[in-house]
């Protein structure tokens, strides 16, 4: 598996798995090129913004992208691979909880094989606090606003 973060979150990436790292802030990094020549069978794509060549260069023949950020270009991208029948598709993740998924996640996370990292927790009162540091870019994990203020122990 293959983690891509900044150099900062290195250690963190590999302490959730990945046997590979990209540094975005790199050349090879920001064109997703494994460090060992690998073509990806699956790539689950967290970011915006980043043009389908970056992906299809790097997968290989039969290879997916999940799009756990969809817009508009991202659908129309993924009609446009199954009008042509190409074997490298482009998915977008859309979510629609059903009992059977939420019992699998809860497992997972009960396993400890599906872990949450979480930057900071606000109270409700600072939530536009909690909206700064979430768009500000440099969060580690996610931001949690509670509606009552709990502590990460």
């Amino acid at each position: 598996m293959t983690g891509t973060c900044g150099a900062r979150n290195i250690e963190l990436v590999k302490s959730l798995g990945a046997d590979e790292i990209l540094d975005y802030k790199t050349p090879e990094g920001e064109a997703l090129k494994s460090p060992s020549g690998l073509k990806y069978d699956a790539i689950i794509h967290c970011a915006t913004d980043i043009p389908w060549s970056k992906f299809s260069s790097n997968l290989s023949p039969n290879g997916k992208v999940i799009d756990l950020t969809p817009n508009f270009k991202s659908f129309l991208r993924s009609i446009f691979k199954k009008l042509t029948f190409s074997k490298q598709k482009l998915v977008p993740f859309l979510l629609s909880p059903n009992a059977e998924d939420l019992k699998l996640l809860g497992d997972l996370v009960k396993d400890g094989k599906l872990r949450t990292i979480v930057d900071s927790q606000y109270p409700l009162e600072k939530a536009e606090a909690a909206w700064v540091r979430s768009t500000e870019g440099h969060a580690t994990g996610k931001v949690v606003v509670n509606h009552q203020d709990v502590s990460v122990g």
